[in-house]
């Protein structure tokens, strides 16, 4: 079995949904209501994916990707060009991380915990 390959009980969100909901975690996107996402939001997605483990990859290997666009945050098309680079550097497959990071766990915003109570 492929390590991403997601189980049975795990809901698959699209990698657009998931990206705009990281990106609502990001206080200055959020406040601009922009869909920009920092490298700090994209390391919390790609840590509980499981991908970020500290070990085959960093948050070196992470930022050194990232800081190739010379930009505090970026936009989603920007981002599948960022993922395809850090697949590439790692020797990962770019659809098994894509798959992960649909089956992670979607953050919760403040303002939506409040809604529910």
């Amino acid at each position: 079995m492929n390590i991403f390959e997601p189980s049975k009980e795990e809901q698959i969100i699209s990698l657009d949904e998931m990206f705009k909901a990281y990106c609502r975690m990001d206080p200055l996107s959020d406040a601009m209501e922009v869909n920009l996402l920092p490298l700090s939001q994209s390391d919390k997605w790609l840590s509980t994916a499981g991908i970020l483990d500290m070990k085959k990859i960093t948050t070196t290997d992470t930022g050194l990707c990232f800081f190739k666009f010379k930009k505090r945050a970026i936009s989603f098309e920007e981002y599948l060009s960022y993922l395809e680079e850090l697949a590439t550097t790692k020797s990962l497959d770019l659809e098994a991380m894509k798959l992960k990071m649909q089956t992670s766990r979607k953050p919760l915003h403040p303002r939506d915990v409040k809604k529910k109570r």
